[in-house]
């Protein structure tokens, strides 16, 4: 199969062609319950790659398939021929705020593209619940929409141009053209296909026009409906046509976008119904008021979410979120009073905080993680999840709905965009159980007729036909419409290559379902993908955390065909910190490293573990840096070393101009001996950083906590085993671990400093399950659990059980009359992983001298990894440039963390343009930042 895309290769270079094992397994799936293995993915990069793999593809009759994050819960971004990639075309070409409109890749994803825009005051309006990790392409292939598509309308209401190549590989620019404008003759002239599609409007257009459903949002079918309104007021809206046509008709390399105002403010209310009968009045009541958005949950769904865990009322039957985004106050006080006359289960929640509003969302954001992790057998399953109906029937809908599926006995949560009339289905089944698989398919029936026949609905508002719905498009539309749909698509695309068997075919939706993948735990939503630092740089899916854990549960997976995926981690952790079925793919990851632990690593561990020669070791380099840590004995360092660090990773090197940290010519312990002696109930656990390396960070928590009234003690410990745990050394990191657990484990509190170490303490339980070897598994679980339980990190420590801070707020500080300086904060992945999140933010905001911002990404690795810096230099120094944006953005003068490992990234990638600091460093009172 790798031989006949050698041609491929040849024209568009060896990288961008895959073919391996890995890359196929991880491009077969998307966000849907379907698998199709592909022969071949190309990284599309430019417009010329596309005419270039289009051609290829002509010539062989190999089908493409268009695909970019991968979201789609329709199974339209998988295919059987080449998948083209479009990741790496994210880019925002031209941006005109003075007419309000950008020019953007399909590659981008949708959040990023806002976050850009909004430093322009701007938006693309519409906003798809999976935002953070689908992007523009998908959002056009399937005319995404999400709440505030009530106010703002789908993404064919904000799309003004798109450049289209055709089948036949024309280019062609996709826009309303007037019909008296010459281009539009020259379009025609230039592509026959395109006046097919014209005169083919024109001899329909009333029947067309007589077929469109009454409905506020439609993906379903062609969009032929918008065309034939257009020829009403004289324009031929070819954009219309390709949007929501789920890569049938031609493939988009850009897109020209309208923009919107962002709003200055908004506010939000939480509602909560005795009664979905009662939801008809209130909602027409709330839409006379213009709100930007109006979502629903069914008491079924609140049921599943959990009522006790959220404080939702038990006799509440619905839930309702409104917001606004203009005349807010105004619209509220409207809401109140119109909500009195209303039967509420509980008094109507208000917020125009930001913090606040996202607060009443918590029971909406819940509902994927809860239900994900519901039942250990019965997942989500999306095949009637889009239904969309006149809103005015959103009520009757839903109770024909739970009655149906109380029936049928199958657990369903009912949600959605009551406002505009689409509905959300998600049943909770096993469909590797045949009684489950049966209901689904009796269910699907049941649920698209009853859309069709009794409430003259779509089959789909926002998530597209796809496979999963394709064969119920017919009886949707009649035979007469779905004929001309089949028309259009063979005159667009008459060999058939452009996404077969997706949205225009009859083929059941049980066709191509992954048994096997339905009965993992994975939701293949792309939660993981969108916070992979490696995935970010590389930009495609066997190389991002998703398909990482696809490959790696793979019945067929082994090491020898995977190893490029095995050792693509850095272990950052941030997939388990999103994912709703908190699924940790690192683990998997080091899982597999084990049985093939890297040699070179393993050299130096031993040598680590040999401290009475390790030590003496590094206080040499010590005293001998200002001598070896110059340009030209780094360079040497850097030749002679390359050959040896080969075997940790092809790539690896210490680079010549990467900032090194200091070395200490005495060691922590070594500078506080009396610590090492003392009877205190608090130990500090410092790591090897903080004990090794010359960076203030463990002098600074030792003289804070003393401040504090703390005396620590400073015990015996090993390296925690994060950086040996990631070369695959599962036995000296057990070894490590036991030490460590033995020598805290008559202590009341262990406070650390470093966010690994952190992590690590608190997660050596997961270790020893089923490695009992030195003593009984049990015995060492539980004494793990008992450390884990009294691990804090130093940000944890400086807050009190009522979670009252140590530091006195700033209002109550004695503020200098000098500037302050901005700071910002990095959030190191493993404490995040750790559960430590807001603590160093909150006290960062409490400091005197020092004005806390938030820097865009704070929350994304900066690409240190402990050693990964060194492992792959080059795509470590890319990860952090997203990361050195951030900053940037920020305006900071500091940047803080919580982790040395972090602290030696930031101040490689930083070259001293600014300060570097630990917050402990930080919090000292004694601690003077020049404010010059």
């Amino acid at each position: 199969m790798s031989a006949k895309f050698n041609a491929l290769r040849e024209r568009l270079g060896e990288a961008k062609v895959l073919t391996d094992p890995p890359a196929l397994r991880a491009y077969a799936i998307d966000a849907s319950i379907y698998k199709v293995r592909p022969q071949a993915i190309a990284l599309i990069e430019s417009k010329h790659d596309l005419d270039l793999t289009l051609e290829f593809a002509r010539r062989q009759g190999v089908p493409i398939t268009a695909r970019s994050g991968g979201t789609n819960l329709t199974g339209n971004a998988i295919g059987e021929g080449i998948i083209l990639e479009f990741t790496r075309l994210n880019q925002i070409i031209e941006l005109n705020p003075n007419e309000a409109w950008a020019r953007v890749q399909p590659g981008i994803v949708y959040a990023e593209l806002n976050r850009s825009l909004a430093r322009s005051g701007y938006m693309f309006a519409p906003d798809p619940s999976s935002g953070e990790m689908c992007k523009l392409g998908g959002m056009l292939g399937n005319n995404a929409a999400g709440p505030h598509t009530l106010k703002y309308g789908a993404t064919k209401e904000n799309v003004l141009e798109m450049e289209i190549l055709l089948a036949n590989g024309n280019w062609i620019s996709a826009k309303d053209y007037r019909l008296d404008d010459p281009d539009l003759q020259t379009l025609f002239e230039c592509n026959p296909a395109i006046k097919s599609i014209y005169d083919l409007i024109v001899q329909n257009k009333a029947f067309i026009q007589s077929k469109r459903k009454k409905v506020s949002k439609n993906s379903s079918g062609y969009n032929l409906f918008d065309l034939a309104d257009g020829l009403d007021e004289g324009i031929f809206a070819l954009h219309r046509l390709f949007i929501g046509s789920e890569g049938t008709l031609g493939l988009t390399c850009e897109a020209k976008i309208r923009l919107t105002p962002k709003p200055p403010e908004t506010a939000t209310a939480l509602i909560y119904l005795k009664s979905l009968s009662e939801v008809g009045a209130v909602v027409n009541d709330l839409l006379q008021l213009k709100p930007s958005a109006l979502e629903m949950m069914d008491g079924n769904t609140l049921d599943l979410v959990g009522r006790e865990r959220f404080s939702i009322p038990l006799e509440a039957g619905v839930m309702l979120l409104v917001e606004f985004d203009e005349a807010i106050r105004e619209k509220m006080e409207k809401t109140q009073s119109r909500m009195r006359k209303a039967d509420l289960a509980s008094p109507m929640a208000i917020a125009f905080d930001p913090d606040q509003q996202a607060a009443l969302w918590t029971v909406r954001k819940a509902m994927y993680p809860t239900l994900y992790n519901y039942d250990e057998h019965k997942k989500p399953v999306n095949f009637a999840d889009d239904v969309v109906v006149a809103a005015e029937r959103i009520p009757e809908l839903v109770a024909y709905l739970e009655e149906l599926f109380l029936e049928k006995g199958v657990a369903v949560a009912i949600y959605g965009h009551i406002g505009d009339g689409n509905a959300h289905i998600n049943p909770l089944l096993n469909v590797n159980d045949p009684a489950d698989f049966n209901a689904m398919v009796a269910l699907s029936r049941e649920i698209h007729q009853t859309v069709i026949e009794r409430f003259d609905g779509s089959l789909c508002g926002e998530h597209g036909d796809g496979r999963v719905r394709a064969e119920f498009v017919k009886a949707l539309y009649g035979p007469e419409l779905y004929d001309l749909f089949k028309q259009v698509k063979q005159i667009m695309d008459p060999e058939n290559i452009l996404n077969p068997g997706v949205k225009i075919t009859e083929t059941p939706f049980t066709e191509n379902i992954d048994f096997e993948r339905l009965s993992k735990q994975c939701a293949t939503c792309g939660k993981c993908n969108s916070v992979c630092p490696v995935y970010d740089v590389v930009g495609e899916e066997s190389n991002a955390a998703r398909g990482w854990f696809h490959i790696l549960t793979a019945p067929d997976y082994s090491y020898e065909n995977s190893s490029r995926v095995v050792e693509a981690c850095i272990n950052c952790k941030s997939c388990r910190t999103v994912c709703p079925a908190g699924i940790d793919v690192s683990e998997l990851i080091l899982k597999a490293r084990e049985e093939h632990p890297n040699a070179v690593a393993g050299t130096l561990f031993r040598l680590q573990d040999r401290l009475s020669l390790f030590e003496p070791l590094l206080k040499l380099a010590a005293w001998t840096q200002a001598i070896w840590d110059r340009p030209l004995p780094r360079l040497l360092i850097e030749k002679l070393t390359q050959p040896w660090l080969k075997g940790l990773a092809p790539t690896a090197k210490i680079p010549a101009d990467m900032v090194l940290p200091r070395l200490a010519k005495r060691h922590l312990p070594d500078r506080h001996p009396d610590l090492v002696a003392s009877k205190s109930r608090v130990a500090y656990f410092h790591g090897c950083a903080a004990k090794y390396f010359d960076d203030g960070v463990g002098d600074a928590v030792i003289q804070l906590l003393k401040e504090k009234g703390v005396e620590v003690a400073l015990p015996p410990q090993r390296c925690s085993g994060t950086p040996i745990q990631t070369y695959g050394w599962s036995d000296l990191v057990r070894k490590n671990a036991r030490f460590n657990i033995d020598s805290l484990e008559g202590y009341d509190q262990v406070v650390t400093g470093c966010a690994s170490c952190t992590f690590m303490l608190k997660d050596y339980r997961s270790l020893f399950k089923g490695n009992g070897s030195e003593g009984s598994e049990k015995d060492w679980q539980g004494k793990a659990e008992r450390l884990a339980s009294k691990v804090v990190h130093i940000s944890e420590f400086m807050f009190d059980e009522n979670g009252k801070s140590m530091l006195k707020s700033e209002a109550q500080q004695q503020e200098s009359s000098q500037k302050k300086k901005r700071v910002t904060y990095h959030s190191s992945c493993h404490l995040r992983a750790a559960g430590v999140s807001e603590q160093p933010r909150a006290l960062l905001k409490r400091l005197p001298g020092l004005s806390f911002v938030e820097m865009p990404d704070a929350d994304r690795c900066a690409g240190g990894a402990g050693t990964f810096c060194l492992k792959n230099p080059e795509q470590s120094a890319k990860v952090f440039e997203r990361k050195r944006r951030g900053i940037e953005a920020s305006g900071a003068e500091v940047v803080a963390t919580s982790c040395p490992a972090c602290m030696i990234q930031l101040n490689n990638g930083l070259k001293g343009k600014v300060e570097v600091k630990h917050i402990a460093e930080l919090m000292l009172s004694k601690d003077q930042i020049n404010r010059s």
